[in-house]
């Protein structure tokens, strides 16, 4: 394992620890878990709401009034981490090793203490979301038709 493989991991972990917290913090997080009632469905329509919120205003328009645009997006996204999920050109063993424990450490900090007692689900629950936004297209576009429908109903953020 190089200083390079590790660095990457540890900044992945800590960009995704950081888009968390910011993403609870956030005004839209707040109202969409009160409107929808729903832990799981306000942390989908937020991490959903936070990546649309990365393109320009004509991008976003563009992605919510044509599925095709979305999903060619969709595609680029999760191929992103195809390295160390899957690759035609096989993937580095180690990075990958090293990814997968990451994941698996960031969701058991969060999800059971010492005495194995539910711990932070809300977290638990932000980051295996992503997880799946980042490994799955169809997920994303299942939260992309939940996101229009949210909006259709009137998000007052």
């Amino acid at each position: 394992m190089s200083l390079l493989e590790l660095h990457k991991i540890q900044t992945t972990k800590s960009s995704w620890q950081d888009f968390v917290e910011y993403s609870i913090r956030t005004p839209f997080y707040t109202e969409t878990k009160a409107r929808t009632q729903s832990l799981v469905e306000a942390i989908q329509l937020t991490l959903f709401h936070d990546y649309l919120s990365t393109f320009s205003p004509e991008e976003k328009s563009e992605f919510l009034a044509s599925p095709d645009a979305f999903q060619t997006s969709a595609e680029k996204f999760v191929n992103i981490l195809e390295g160390v999920r899957y690759s035609q050109e096989g993937y580095n063993q180690k990075e990958r090793s090293l990814f997968l424990g990451m994941l698996k450490s960031l969701l058991k900090e969060h999800k059971v203490d010492e005495n194995g007692e539910r711990k932070d689900l809300e977290r638990y629950h932000f980051y295996r979301c992503i997880i799946r936004f980042c490994s799955d297209k169809d997920y994303i576009f299942r939260v992309y038709e939940k996101y229009k429908s949210y909006l259709s109903q009137g998000s007052g953020v």
